[in-house]
């Protein structure tokens, strides 16, 4: 009876390790499949969001610029060099002095590693940027970026904050480092793209600074589809 009841035993914790395994790549496989979307609004990748409009109105894009504008002068003003980023550079590099129809919000980049938030905390660059008249909502420890947007409106600009490392400009956050893969593929490009001097272009009405060598940052932050023009879902 003992016998039998080690056998049994045996069997069992050996199902249960298969059993484990199998859930262990399962996890792995889920993870890695994940990481390697493109999780952009208007891909239709974003579980339980809706993408966006094929347009924006009139009415939203002038606030939309306007506060785009706004960010930019506080960015100017306090020294902190900052230049388009993510779908916010299609427009330009497409022949639009503004962002594509269907985009719904301004990105920017900016450099930590530059030494600006050795003068300057990251309270104090906050309260600078309240004093405009926005709301400021801080996901530094997250995704490490700021989303600034008006009293009035759900219109928004997101700074993200990159420094260098190893030649390389990565974000800060917890979220990078749990969505390594993720990051590395879409939010990661050569150091050497946002050296000083930038190239300006017009945004709107007024010029902006954006990464060196044109397209080439596109090809680190949408390498699977950057030679083609992907619009929302049910657009095409």
């Amino acid at each position: 009876m003992a016998f039998q009841n080690s056998l049994l035993y045996r069997a069992v914790r050996r199902r249960g390790c298969l059993v484990l395994k199998c859930l262990l790549v399962l996890t792995i496989v889920a993870y890695v499949g994940l990481s390697c979307l493109d999780y952009a609004l208007y891909a239709g990748n974003k579980p339980g969001a809706a993408p966006p409009p094929c347009s924006e109105t009139d009415e939203y894009r002038a606030i939309l610029m306007d506060l785009a504008y706004k960010t930019h002068l506080i960015l100017d003003n306090l020294g902190v060099e900052h230049w388009l980023m993510y779908g916010s550079l299609w427009g330009p590099l497409r022949g639009i002095h503004e962002p594509l129809p269907w985009d719904f919000d301004v990105d920017y980049g900016i450099n930590g590693s530059s030494g600006i938030f050795q003068k300057m905390t990251w309270e104090e660059f906050k309260a600078k940027l309240s004093e405009a008249g926005v709301r400021v909502f801080d996901k530094l420890k997250s995704t490490g970026s700021l989303t600034l947007r008006p009293k009035s409106s759900g219109a928004n600009v997101d700074i993200y904050l990159y420094y260098d490392r190893g030649g390389y400009m990565m974000r800060s956050g917890y979220e990078p480092w749990l969505l390594c893969i993720h990051y590395l593929l879409y939010h990661r490009f050569p150091s050497r793209l946002v050296q000083k001097p930038l190239p300006k272009v017009k945004f709107g009405h007024f010029n902006v600074s954006v990464p060196r060598e044109g397209i080439e940052i596109m090809k680190y932050l949408y390498r699977f589809n950057w030679w083609k023009v992907v619009k929302p879902v049910g657009c095409e």
